[in-house]
């Protein structure tokens, strides 16, 4: 009975070191809001990881908090924004929609925003993508996704 019981315990544990090793996580930590560095970030890495890791028969998992001068690529509603009187933004912002919902639907990135942030520049939860979670503060995001295995990447 100890065999069988010992041979099943290393079934399980070699299952889970070659789920390990085929599966990875990373967190980008985006607080840029130079246009430039969060696209080629964003859309450029991104997709250029998943890519990678996709090509050699590897997950990822990629999340994306956001804080810092990054608020304004992630509202939806921009003109009832604190963004509104920025004519780069506004020109931009028809431009990401696509571009993000790609992201999340199709790469499947998870986007959560710092909600004290949120409330700092008066930018309403209504305003933002439905695929973005707002409800903790950057600091706990980052500290549960780094907890639960996501490696640390910052965009700044």
């Amino acid at each position: 009975m100890k065999f069988i019981t010992s041979i099943i315990l290393y079934f399980f544990i070699s299952l889970a070191t070659l789920h390990a090793e085929n599966h990875h996580k990373v967190v980008f930590d985006l607080t840029s809001g130079e246009n430039n560095v969060v696209e080629k970030s964003l859309f450029g890495i991104i997709k250029n990881i998943k890519s990678y890791y996709s090509s050699h028969q590897k997950n990822i998992d990629i999340a994306v908090v956001i804080s810092g001068d990054s608020y304004q690529y992630f509202i939806k509603d921009i003109k009832n924004s604190p963004y509104n009187n920025d004519a780069d933004i506004v020109a931009l912002q028809p431009k990401l929609e696509p571009k993000l919902r790609e992201l999340y639907d199709k790469l499947k990135v998870k986007f959560y925003m710092c909600s004290y942030g949120m409330e700092s520049r008066d930018i309403p939860k209504e305003s933002l993508y439905d695929f973005i979670k707002a409800d903790k503060t950057k600091s706990i995001y980052l500290i549960e996704l780094q907890n639960d295995g996501y490696a640390y990447m910052p965009i700044h």
